[in-house]
């Protein structure tokens, strides 16, 4: 059954309605609120009654590791979805016209598509193709928002070359307006891409994003009630796979000591994805050091906090500069972002605070012997 909104998804299919016992585990390790058994508890219970919770509103940062913890398997991150949502709408004021523009809709305007009228006509062919179902094929690389702005770096790389290309420039996960409370545009978002992707002749869709690979994967079939035909992973895990069966080898070495900023949703996709992203690096010749929360209790970058306190965008700002601390505290300048998202929300504040920050797929990509990306 298709899920009409976030709470829908609390308590997943086959789930009994009263699975949730209230032992408030999932507040108790999470890694922003780390509240204690008693305090974590009740302000479960606020929540699930609708009640107005005491910090939970005020300071989730809405990062999904609280799935990870729950021990009867629920989705407390639907949960806490639903409640802020209810209490952003109090105000009538709705999702903000700047959020909604980095939505990918059914119209011809929004930042991505915008992005895709100003691209040189080079790029425009490249997407124009992609836009096309490509022939039968045992893997099929998908191509969301983001890497449709950069098109002429995957198109010529190495790396990528065997994998048939699919990326109509209406298609997207719905990571946005799902993260931002727009279920609705969700929905429709969903609706749209999956009648894209549907027709697909492939047995594996490999996601150039890895939260293109969480949402097709994980949040469509275990949130939102809706499958795809077939099975979906991400691009890091398909790389790292053909490198350990030696079909891909590391062309360029680099030494140096990185920080890999995890993301928000690694934490859904689990320790394959983990292996895949730091074998990769450090078979580039990278030493990792992890900063004190990674993997599945990484604190979040900002962008999602940015939904926090109606829209209060100074909310993301306040978590990115926590985020950017605690990596300070490693000694370590080089950060390596795999999530866009992160990518965009660390880099300035990174700058300012002498790190680093690079976008790890165009590194590792460099790696296994694709020319750098254009300036």
């Amino acid at each position: 059954m298709t899920s009409t909104s976030y709470i829908d998804a609390f308590i997943p299919i086959g789930k009994n309605k009263d699975a949730c016992n209230n032992c408030g585990i999932c507040l108790q390790k999470c890694p922003v609120m780390k509240m204690g058994k008693e305090e974590s508890k009740a302000e479960i219970k606020r929540l699930i009654r609708g009640e107005e919770p005491e910090r939970v509103l005020n300071e989730c940062t809405f990062c999904m590791t609280c799935n990870h913890y729950c021990p009867q398997g629920l989705k407390p991150y639907a949960l806490i979805m639903e409640r802020m949502t209810a209490k952003n709408q109090e105000s009538g004021q709705g999702v903000p016209p700047g959020i909604q523009y980095m939505f990918t809709g059914e119209g011809d305007t929004g930042y991505f598509l915008d992005q895709y009228k100003a691209a040189p006509d080079d790029h425009k062919i490249i997407l124009d193709k992609w836009s096309q179902v490509p022939a039968k094929s045992k893997d099929t690389l998908f191509i969301g928002c983001f890497g449709r702005t950069a098109p002429h770096t995957i198109k010529h790389s190495r790396a990528l070359s065997g994998l048939p290309k699919f990326a109509p420039r209406n298609a997207c996960c719905g990571e946005i307006p799902y993260r931002f409370g727009d279920y609705k545009a969700f929905t429709q978002t969903v609706d749209r891409t999956y009648n894209y992707l549907k027709d697909l002749e492939t047995e594996r869709l490999v996601c150039y994003c890895g939260s293109c690979g969480n949402y097709f994967g994980n949040i469509w079939p275990n949130f939102h009630g809706v499958t795809l035909p077939f099975q979906v992973i991400s691009m890091w895990e398909w790389l790292w796979e053909k490198v350990q069966a030696g079909e891909l080898s590391i062309q360029r070495k680099t030494e140096g000591k990185v920080v890999i900023n995890d993301s928000c949703y690694s934490s859904e996709l689990g320790e394959p994805f983990y292996e895949a992203v730091r074998g990769l690096h450090e078979a580039a010749g990278l030493t990792i050091v992890d900063p004190a929360n990674n993997k599945q209790d990484a604190l979040c970058c900002g962008f999602a906090s940015g939904f926090r306190n109606n829209y209060d965008h100074s909310q993301a700002k306040i978590e990115t500069k926590k985020r950017v601390e605690q990596i300070k505290e490693t000694r370590v300048s080089d950060v390596y972002c795999y999530c866009p998202g992160c990518y965009a929300a660390l880099a300035r504040q990174g700058k300012k605070n002498g790190l680093k920050i690079h976008y790890s797929v165009d590194r590792i990509l460099w790696a296994l012997g694709d020319d750098p990306p254009p300036k």
